[in-house]
């Protein structure tokens, strides 16, 4: 009895260590964003969805409303990866890129889903690269 309520005990802490590490609100150099993976804002209101349809878009709570979106959708995408170089690119299963940020050229950058709702690519220098203007 004694040993299952150890493991019972250790099991529901690292399902909830899993869930804290899934829920993260940035995407760091050469991190990847699955299809059907998210990021969420820390205060739970907004996220960046890397849809099964190959578009990559921000929504508010609830999933009900689009704030922005790649427009990528019909394309068949492998995911969505913040590169080495800065650059945030969706590619084809081809290896051809189908979007980019176009921030190349900023060795370390990385995406950040505000609090505010704004989606946006630093310099590791702290200097906004690219957003998407979605702040509220």
């Amino acid at each position: 009895m004694r040993q299952t309520l150890c493991f019972a005990i250790a099991a529901a802490g690292l399902m909830s260590f899993a869930s804290i590490a899934e829920a993260k609100d940035r995407l760091g150099p050469d991190e990847v964003l699955n299809k059907g993976d998210s990021l969420t804002s820390n205060n739970g209101v907004y996220s960046l969805v890397c849809q099964q349809d190959g578009n990559l878009v921000l929504y508010i709570k609830g999933g009900s409303r689009a704030l922005w979106a790649s427009r990528t959708d019909g394309k068949a995408i492998t995911g969505c990866i913040m590169q080495g170089d800065g650059n945030l690119v969706l590619y084809a299963y081809s290896g051809r890129a189908v979007w980019a940020t176009g921030t190349h050229g900023h060795p370390g950058a990385y995406l950040v889903v505000q609090d505010d709702g704004n989606v946006v690519i630093y310099s590791l220098e702290g200097k906004a690269l690219w957003a998407t203007g979605t702040h509220h």
